[in-house]
């Protein structure tokens, strides 16, 4: 990663206030009315290049939890919340599970909404959780960084990406975060104080109403809010980063019960999903998954109802799968698929037993037929793909990946294995392409341009390629933050 000299904007410093640990806000802060006057000077396609950009910049630090199982619930869990937003056709949202255990979420520009692991842990229920989501959704409709924008016209947008990225990492240390959050409390703090208190008055009226319209629990922002806080006050100075982003007092709280009290009460749903990929966000985070086994087989010995303890066995065989206790670890599953038998959580644990265990063709069968009741599910495909050139089947791989990529968009690794698949049929070109696309996701630029150049290298390269290929890396050349080549740096 990149570090770049000179004054941080104050659309940096929103992102400061919004997404860093540093308790800026003061309760009393008055609430002047911002308008709209900044959404004017910042697109849409402008607002989207931003976000891709950061969201690429987090990802080549190692910042996003790959996982295609809890990439597609968070995913999903949004999607229950857009069709009750303002204007959610101007973003195409993007949501995405930060690899912090701290207590935070945060908005990016163009739709992209990231929630620390540590958040959803710390959560109890899908509406608290969905609650926060919508508090976001909320920042990006309302175009709260287009405002901001109105006093940053002048700056480059790669710059500011590469900047609000190099924030949201400082969160865990990173030096250039924690220079950008020096830099950024000079010179116009009190104005964007004010700003980013009217924001969050805005995003909570907004965000209740969103989670009541689809059919959450409307306290349960008021709720997780003051939990949070009485937990902060308990531990001291341990305060978590959400709630120093987003300060929270006794009249905030209130005014979030008062507007969650004009809803009708929410109707029971159905939250298995999310306990189970809650227990998945346990079993892959654990630093000893001993401790966390034990811990499952408690909660597993003092519930019996077979129904209800579905969230623990999963963990558990999750936990086993990681130790390689496979044997252990099939029973656990399959006690669950008698209990639901086309639950893709527990297909896909069932067949990666199988394809750890040196079971993989029985493990491609079980994959073909997963495929056929879920043909677009990305996690399915992941999984089938991965299987697949194990087993030196790279002809089936590259089938299976380019028609999954014709309608959907693709998360980075699929590059990664489609690039594997062109290596092994003896594609080069294609090869140095794909894998070029996967450098190009995970904000590497410089590694993307190499690819492109060796691709360009190759012999009988036709015409149409290169010229594809030359426009690409131009593209990709325009995304590279200028910076002052005497003082940056690239890891």
């Amino acid at each position: 990663m990149k570090t770049f000299p000179g004054v941080i904007t104050a659309l940096t410093l929103l992102a400061v206030i919004d997404l860093t640990g540093i308790p800026l806000v003061m309760a009393d802060s008055p609430l002047p009315d911002i308008g709209q006057s900044g959404a004017s000077l910042l697109t849409p396609a402008e607002e989207r290049r931003t976000g891709e950009a950061v969201v690429r910049n987090i990802r080549q630090a190692g910042g996003i939890i790959e996982d295609p199982q809890l990439t597609d619930y968070i995913n999903y869990l949004g999607a229950q919340l857009l069709p009750y937003a303002d204007n959610p056709d101007q973003n195409r949202f993007q949501f995405f599970i930060v690899d912090d255990n701290s207590i935070n979420a945060f908005a990016l520009p163009g739709g992209f909404i990231g929630v620390n692991y540590g958040l959803i842990l710390a959560s109890e229920s899908e509406s608290e959780l969905a609650s926060v989501i919508a508090h976001e959704i909320a920042h990006v409709t309302q175009r709260h960084y287009a405002r901001a924008y109105e006093h940053a016209s002048n700056t480059q947008l790669p710059v500011l990406a590469a900047l609000i990225a190099a924030i949201i990492l400082g969160s865990k240390g990173n030096e250039l975060g924690q220079a950008a959050v020096t830099s950024a409390a000079a010179g116009t703090l009190q104005q964007q104080i004010n700003f980013t208190r009217h924001n969050e008055e805005e995003a909570d009226r907004i965000g209740i109403q969103l989670l009541a319209k689809a059919g959450f629990d409307a306290t349960a922002m008021a709720g997780f809010f003051d939990k949070l806080d009485k937990q902060s006050r308990l531990q001291g100075e341990n305060v978590p980063n959400f709630l120093r982003s987003h300060p929270v007092n006794t009249q905030r709280i209130t005014d979030a019960q008062s507007r969650a009290a004009q809803y009708p009460k929410a109707k029971p749903r159905d939250t298995l999903s999310y306990q189970l990929m809650r227990q998945r966000l346990l079993a892959l985070t654990a630093s000893n998954p001993e401790t966390v086994l034990a811990q499952c087989d408690k909660e597993l010995n003092s519930e019996k109802n077979p129904v209800l303890s579905q969230p623990s066995r999963y963990g558990e065989a999750l936990l086993l799968i990681r130790l390689k206790k496979y044997a252990q670890a099939e029973n656990e599953i399959h006690r669950l698929l008698n209990l639901q038998p086309q639950r893709i959580a527990y297909l896909l644990a069932d067949a990666e037993i199988l394809a750890k265990n040196n079971r993989l063709p029985e493990a491609l069968n079980f994959y073909e037929s997963i495929l056929k009741l879920y043909p677009t599910n990305a996690a399915i495909i992941h999984d089938y793909v991965a299987a697949l050139l194990r087993a030196q089947r790279a002809d089936t791989a590259k089938n299976v990946l380019t028609q999954y990529m014709k309608t959907n968009v693709p998360e980075p690794e699929f590059f990664q294995y489609l690039a594997q698949a062109e290596s092994m049929l003896n594609n080069p070109a294609s090869s140095h392409e794909a894998l070029a696309e996967y450098y190009y996701a995970t904000g590497q630029y410089h590694q993307s341009l190499d690819q492109i150049q060796l691709a360009l290298k190759l012999p009988r390269l036709d015409f149409y390629t290169a010229s594809r290929l030359e426009a690409r890396a131009q593209l990709i050349k325009q995304e590279i933050p200028a910076s002052n080549p005497s003082t940056a740096t690239q890891n």
